[in-house]
């Protein structure tokens, strides 16, 4: 099977003879080491890297058709010391599988997929390289980072979700944009949101929510400067207050007792107490999409399940966190296509009652929500069908037979009917608190953003 062949152009600054021979030398020692491991090895072996429980979520779907092919071997391993070999194996299924980064980074794979720039094990014995994003919302300069471009360039595949990343990292001279290594594929994490596999019933039985009530899901993202730090329990009860349902889902990495993280705030115990108290569902899994899906409103600050909720069209509502937007250094633009579509309020008050009036009012900005998901994520329903076909090519083997089918024509033909249109009881209940709330509601708003909700 051939290596993957080069994609750095030659720096003349460092191409002298010594390292010209030194590299040839190199190419020779790993030929030989993929000819004599292909003598004894039929299966492929694929290495992925678990930096979080969101890079399972994230390449969840493509290591769903995987598994399945007996051509190859998933490995799972993972350099972050929150999460130890026994988490991981939990939450891949791995069967044994899963290895410390120590001694993963020693052994020969075929390929190593990973979701986090920032997390990754060096592997010394050469092999194809993949990089699927783990978000769109632009934090911590993803959209373009020029600071650690040596990392990126040691990528054989980089597996882009939208059109606008591809172009600003050709822009940034991160990629060739005539090579190999940029696929736009899209965003496998949310081809469930589209593709009609979700059953809304199904998930709130599961969960034991109340079908004759709407739900309303708290989404923050993680950080010491989030909402979650600044309002997040009076959130959640002002919210709950309303007579809805609640479902709060934490980024994990909230969990994490590190003070650039959470605080070191216990935020397991503390939101446990806080849901107790208030009879809201505290999320378990880490994948939110099933969470996303059965909500009717989302309140977040700024994350990537804000931008996701767009695929479904439904209302969101905005926590202003100045310092988060500063310190999680998000792109500016990111953070007007987010409020664009948004109600943004400060308090946990104002959220109860932006949430209130959206959810009788749910299709208000939804043309331009539509505009902006379609642009953030190429083709939902059909990315984890490409990326897959990504890796196949990488790996010089033909598709399996069993594959996803392409995206649907039309992406929110699987959303629930809004609010407003359902013609039932809970509409009329909400109708009259939007009216009891309307007059407090607009004097709220910037004169430049207030609606009739009347």
């Amino acid at each position: 099977m051939a290596e993957p062949a080069g994609h750095r152009a030659a720096n003349l600054v460092h191409d002298t003879v010594y390292r010209r021979t030194r590299s040839a030398a190199a190419d020779v020692i790993h030929r030989f080491d993929a000819a004599v491991t292909s003598l004894w090895r039929s299966r492929r072996r694929i290495l992925i890297e678990c930096a979080s429980p969101l890079s399972m979520a994230v390449c969840g779907p493509v290591l769903e058709i995987l598994r399945h092919d007996g051509r190859l071997e998933l490995w799972f391993t993972t350099r972050d010391e929150t999460w130890d070999t026994a988490s991981i194996s939990r939450l891949a299924d791995a069967k044994g599988r899963v290895l410390p980064a120590a001694t993963a980074k020693w052994m020969k794979f075929d390929a190593y997929l990973n979701t986090d720039f920032w997390n990754m094990t060096w592997l010394p014995r050469r092999t194809r390289r993949v990089h699927l994003f783990h978000g769109v919302a632009g934090k911590y300069f993803l959209d373009a980072p020029t600071r650690i471009a040596p990392v990126v360039a040691t990528y054989d595949r980089l597996l882009f979700p939208n059109r606008d990343r591809l172009d600003r990292y050709v822009e940034a001279g991160l990629v060739d944009p005539d090579g190999p290594v940029p696929q736009l594929v899209g965003y496998p994490k949310v081809d469930c949101l589209v593709d009609g596999s979700l059953n809304r019933a199904a998930i709130q039985d599961r969960l034991g929510l109340d079908r004759s009530r709407p739900t309303v899901l708290y989404a923050p993202t993680w950080s010491p400067y989030s909402s979650l730090q600044t309002a997040g329990e009076s959130i959640i009860a002002s919210v709950a207050k309303l007579g809805v349902n609640v479902i709060v889902k934490l980024h994990d990495r909230s969990y994490e007792r590190s003070a650039r993280a959470s605080g070191t705030i216990d935020w397991r115990r503390r939101i446990e107490d806080v849901c107790s108290r208030y009879r809201a569902h505290l999320a378990r899994d880490f994948d939110v999409a099933p969470y996303l899906f059965v909500s009717d409103a989302l309140v977040t600050d700024h994350s990537s399940v804000g931008f996701e909720f767009m695929l479904l069209d439904r209302p969101i509502v905005v926590i202003d966190c100045p310092g988060l937007v500063e310190k999680a250094r998000i792109n500016p633009d990111k953070v007007r296509l987010l409020r664009e579509v948004a109600t943004v309020v400060r308090t946990a008050e104002e959220a109860a009652l932006a949430v209130t009036c959206e959810l009788v009012a749910p299709r208000r900005l939804s043309a331009r929500r539509k505009a902006i998901a379609a642009d953030l994520f190429y083709e939902p329903g059909g990315a984890t069908g490409r990326a897959v076909a990504c890796l196949y090519e990488l790996l010089e083997l033909p598709l399996p037979e069993s594959m996803p089918h392409g995206s649907r024509s039309d992406p929110l033909s699987s959303s629930c009917p809004p609010m407003a249109e359902r013609g039932d009881r809970v509409t009329d209940i909400w109708k009259t608190l939007s009216r009891r709330y309307a007059r407090q509601w607009t004097a709220l708003q910037p004169a430049t953003k207030r609606q009739d909700f009347s």
